[in-house]
């Protein structure tokens, strides 16, 4: 007879239970607003629900045209569990699959230049553009015709150099949706602007964490105190307007600051910026995960990659002026940016790990939110409108 006594553990997809509270929390008063419930952040039912209506329904940013300015320039990334390359060829820009149509291997990994992905399991080769061009020993295969066969194609679209894809069938023109930001762009020549590096870094909590703590300076005075809050004192920060795609946060110097604490030694200064611009530092999130540091020397750009409910990958990418890029020695100043930046993310790693562990709490609650946490809510309310 079995034993009844032993429990069976199961797994309990509480999404819908979440998902209708974030919905009762719905307010148009920023003075009411409060944080998502602790829940949003530790279900796996929930983290599911939001890989496929948010992540897997909206646009996602990838890259930059200047990772690949030549034909045969590539780089790839892993992106909710999908290989991609992006690679430029004779026609343009190209993000698909990495994904062999063999035996499902990646065929390419990492960047560089190449002219042709060959799969490294039984080099099936495909072009720039993903079509099957060789498959050895393939010939004795019926009906088997390369000449039909492709990499599947992502659904791509480039705003100022900035390359985004969505897994969407039907989503609207992000071209279109970002369309009142293009002055801004234009202001800051983004599609014009190099890479200076790139920068990979594990965060043991939820994706929604990572944004939230970059687009408020709340917590400067706190996590930031022998850092950031000197220069830029959280208290002085305020939120900007909220678009259809995006929101703002503005950070601007202290009164008596100097513009070296805003300026990187090495950098040369964006061209056209007045008094303010210079002594101000904004910070953009392209909903969902999308996060733009723009600086008046250089504009840092992230892409979160959710691993889990409780893992996500951060892909920064650091982009700089042609001028500063071709100076003699920019190697040793982008290696010193680099070096210098991981101070700032090791206080944001230690103390969103520490609330990712709190939110695990029987006692934990929504929190109300201060007016220098609206993006917190202007996030909330993003996701309300996708789930």
């Amino acid at each position: 007879m079995p034993d009844y006594s032993r429990r069976i553990g199961c797994a309990v997809d509480d999404s819908a239970t979440i998902v209708a509270e974030i919905k009762q929390q719905q307010s148009d008063d920023a003075g009411q607003s409060m944080t998502l419930p602790p829940a949003a952040y530790n279900s796996g039912g929930f983290f599911s629900h939001e890989m496929e209506k948010i992540f897997r329904g909206d646009w996602l940013f990838v890259g930059h045209i200047s990772q690949i300015p030549n034909v045969g320039d590539y780089f790839t990334l892993d992106i909710l569990n999908e290989p991609l390359v992006i690679t430029r060829d004779q026609d343009g820009v190209n993000v698909m699959s990495a994904v062999c149509l063999h035996r499902w291997a990646p065929v390419v990994s990492g960047s560089g230049n190449a002219k042709a992905l060959v799969c490294p399991f039984h080099n099936w080769t495909y072009d720039l553009a993903g079509n099957l061009v060789g498959a050895p020993y393939m010939n004795q295969a019926a009906d088997f015709d390369r000449k039909q066969c492709r990499l599947a194609q992502i659904n791509s679209e480039i705003f100022h150099g900035l390359i985004f894809i969505t897994f969407a069938e039907r989503v609207e023109s992000l071209t279109q949706r970002l369309k009142p930001l293009n002055a801004l762009f234009e202001k800051y020549s983004v599609a014009e602007l190099d890479m200076a590096y790139t920068l990979d870094y594990e965060c043991p909590f939820n994706w929604k964490m990572a944004v939230e703590t970059f687009m408020e300076c709340y917590h400067h005075s706190a996590v930031h105190r022998t850092t950031l809050e000197d220069s830029f004192p959280g208290r002085l920060s305020f939120i900007g307007e909220a678009g259809p795609g995006w929101t703002f946060c503005h950070q601007p110097l202290r009164k008596n600051g100097e513009l070296c604490e805003v300026l990187t030694e090495g950098l040369i200064p964006l061209p056209g910026f007045d008094e303010t611009d210079m002594r101000q530092i904004d910070l953009m999130l392209i909903y969902p995960s999308c996060l733009i540091g723009l600086n008046p020397d250089r504009l840092s750009i992230s892409t979160l990659l959710p691993i889990n409910k409780h893992m996500t990958i951060w892909h920064r990418l650091v982009l700089v002026s042609k001028e500063t890029s071709a100076q003699e020695g920019f190697a040793a100043t982008a290696a010193k940016m680099k070096a210098d930046s991981l101070s700032i993310i090791d206080e944001d790693l230690a103390i969103n790990a520490a609330q990712q562990r709190g939110s695990l709490s029987t006692l934990a609650r929504p929190g109300r939110l201060s007016y220098l946490e609206t993006t917190v809510w202007h996030l909330a309310n993003y996701i309300r409108t996708r789930l």
